[in-house]
């Protein structure tokens, strides 16, 4: 999930690794996971399935589009950790796709690139100390076509599904891993600057909130949210705010109150849909004295382990 490293990047400056575990166990989660565990959050009441027809209806509007570019925008809030980080993000026709990022967090400065120009995917991570030593780059590869190819063949996946836990595709992506993970709930109308929006909010389903250890009484631990929020604009159907939220008790008068506050916000501006692009936003060419460490193969291994997964669970619930 391209939009998603962003965090990871924010995290590693701030020193909040348990954000890295998540982001890591829902990852390899969406990867490993069975066909029919994927169809959990699409269970429930009338309401909860409109809106996760919403929610699908968005995904597949964006993997249809000509072109989006926008300015994204990040709020991250971790006890008293707190920063922001701001961006942009063009996407072309399936899988291009550029994502730049920065982050300020006291003394340390971040940059993350993500350029697809639909044969590789390049990622570009440099972290800075201001006044100190030189920037530390890392920049790593993946074989999009080689991925892709070993997608088509790993039979019982589908493919949106595994190219959120794969990180191509962008936004659409993202929206399909929270269709994978969560049980949406509730769907309300609101409105803002004049414009009406659809607000869909989900929860882990029962699958991955054990994963993320959330089981019985147990809460979650606190660099993991408990629910999201989605505002997806009425006309287009654009997904132009993601919020994570992470429930607290406050305590009103001599009665506690369950309330959630936002643990994570994502926040898109200035969005032109099917517009222009360009051919040289989806190029890159690393430096020549970076050294380039190549992915391919590890996702390769992950979609071969979550066939092999899928196989061994079919064979055993045969007679």
């Amino acid at each position: 999930m391209p939009i998603l490293t962003a965090v990871l990047l924010a995290a590693g400056i701030a020193g909040s690794t348990g954000l890295f575990d998540w982001q890591n166990a829902l990852v390899a989660d969406d990867v490993a996971t069975t066909e029919g565990a994927s169809t959990a959050s699409t269970t429930g009441d009338q309401t909860s399935n409109k809106a996760v027809t919403l929610l699908q209806d968005s995904r597949d509007r964006l993997f249809n589009r000509k072109s989006v570019r926008a300015k994204l925008h990040e709020t991250v809030s971790m006890g008293d950790r707190k920063f922001r980080a701001s961006g942009s993000y063009i996407a072309g026709e399936f899988p291009k796709l550029r994502l730049e990022f920065d982050v300020e967090v006291g003394k340390t400065k971040g940059t993350l690139r993500e350029i697809c120009d639909g044969n590789l995917l390049w990622t570009e991570q440099t972290l800075e100390t201001i006044g100190g030593q030189e920037p530390t780059v890392q920049v790593s590869r993946t074989v999009i076509e080689d991925v892709l190819q070993a997608v088509a063949q790993s039979g019982n996946h589908p493919e949106a599904m595994l190219i959120a836990g794969l990180g191509v595709g962008g936004v659409p992506a993202l929206l399909a891993a929270l269709e994978r993970a969560m049980t949406f709930e509730a769907m309300k109308a609101d409105e803002a600057d004049g414009r009406p929006f659809s607000v869909i909010q989900g929860r882990w389903n029962d699958d991955y909130l054990s994963r993320f250890g959330g089981t019985g009484d147990k809460a979650l631990p606190d660099y993991v949210p408990d629910r999201v929020r989605i505002y997806i604009d009425q006309e287009t159907l654009f997904p132009t705010r993601i919020l994570y939220l992470k429930q607290v008790t406050t305590q009103e008068g001599t009665a506690a109150e369950k309330k959630y506050r936002s643990l994570l916000s994502l926040e898109f501006s200035e969005i032109v849909l099917d517009g222009p692009v360009s051919e040289e936003d989806f190029r890159y060419q690393p430096r020549g004295d970076i050294e380039t460490r190549d992915r391919t193969k590890e996702f390769l291994d992950m979609i071969q382990r979550a066939t092999q997964s899928t196989e061994t669970a079919t064979s055993g619930s045969n007679p």
